[in-house]
C-alpha cells in the first residue's frame, strides 16, 4: 500500500518562499527609500551651502598667481561689499582707491584716498552715508583681514551729497557677483556706479574721456610695484 501523501507540505514550502520574498522586497524598500533620503538632504545641504557662499560672497580656489574678487550682497542702499584675495609673496602691492567724481574730459576718477590691502583674504566695505559724529555725508572704506580692521573716510562735496540724498537711475558696471580673477600686476575696477542726474550724456565705457562731470561711486583695485 502506498503512504498518504502530506497535502500541507506544498503549502509551507510556498509560505516559506513567499516570506523569503517579502523579506527581500522589505529590504529593497527600505535601501531604495534610504538613499532618496540621503539624496535629498544631500541636495538640500548643498543649495544650503551655496547660499551662504553667496550671502559671504566665497572666493573659490585659484592659481597662486591671480588675483580674485567677488561681489557680495548687501541689504543696505548705498553699501557695497567685496571680498578680495591677493597672494602672497608676490611682487605686487595692492591699494583700493575710491571716489565719487569722474570729471569732465578725464578717462580716471579724481581719487580721493587709497588704503592698502594685505596679501591674503579681505572683506571691503564701502558706503556712503551720514557720519553721526559731525553729521557730513562721507563715502568710507572699511578692510576687515586677519590683522585687524581699517578705516578711511572722505567728506563728500555738497553737490554730491544731494545727488546721493535723492532717487537717481544708475548706471552699474564693474566686479559682478561672480568671481572675477586676474594677473598679478594687473588692476581692476571692482566698482563704477553712475548716477544720471538731468540731462547730461553719460559716457560708460572708461577709454574715453568724460563729457560731463560723473557723480558715481568709483572703487578700483591698483596694483603697485615694489
Amino acid at each position: 500500500m502506498s503512504e498518504p501523501s502530506d497535502s500541507r507540505s506544498p503549502v509551507r514550502r510556498a509560505g516559506r518562499f513567499s516570506l523569503r520574498q517579502l523579506l527581500l522586497g522589505i529590504t529593497f524598500i527600505a535601501l531604495v527609500l534610504g538613499n532618496v533620503i540621503s539624496i535629498t538632504r544631500l541636495r538640500r545641504a548643498e543649495s544650503e551651502l551655496k547660499s551662504l557662499r553667496t550671502e559671504v560672497g566665497y572666493l573659490s580656489p585659484t592659481d597662486e598667481d591671480q588675483v580674485a574678487v567677488i561681489r557680495a550682497p548687501s541689504d543696505t542702499p548705498l553699501q557695497y561689499v567685496f571680498r578680495v584675495r591677493i597672494p602672497d609673496g608676490s611682487d605686487w602691492d595692492y591699494r583700493l582707491a575710491y571716489s565719487t567724481w569722474l570729471p569732465k574730459g578725464k578717462t580716471q576718477p579724481d581719487w580721493y584716498s587709497m588704503i592698502a590691502i594685505r596679501p591674503g583674504e579681505s572683506r571691503v566695505t564701502v558706503r556712503i552715508a551720514e557720519d553721526p559724529r559731525d553729521e557730513k555725508w562721507k563715502i568710507s572704506t572699511l578692510v576687515r583681514d586677519g590683522a585687524g580692521v581699517r578705516r578711511m573716510g572722505t567728506t563728500l562735496p555738497d553737490d554730491h551729497t544731494s545727488t546721493f540724498r535723492t532717487s537717481h537711475d544708475v548706471i552699474s558696471t564693474g566686479v559682478p557677483s561672480e568671481m572675477v580673477t586676474l594677473p598679478l600686476g594687473e588692476s581692476l575696477r571692482i566698482l563704477d556706479d553712475r548716477w544720471l542726474v538731468s540731462d547730461k550724456s553719460l559716457l560708460l565705457s572708461g577709454d574715453r574721456p568724460a563729457n560731463d562731470d560723473q557723480t558715481g561711486v568709483y572703487v578700483e583695485l591698483q596694483a603697485v610695484a615694489r
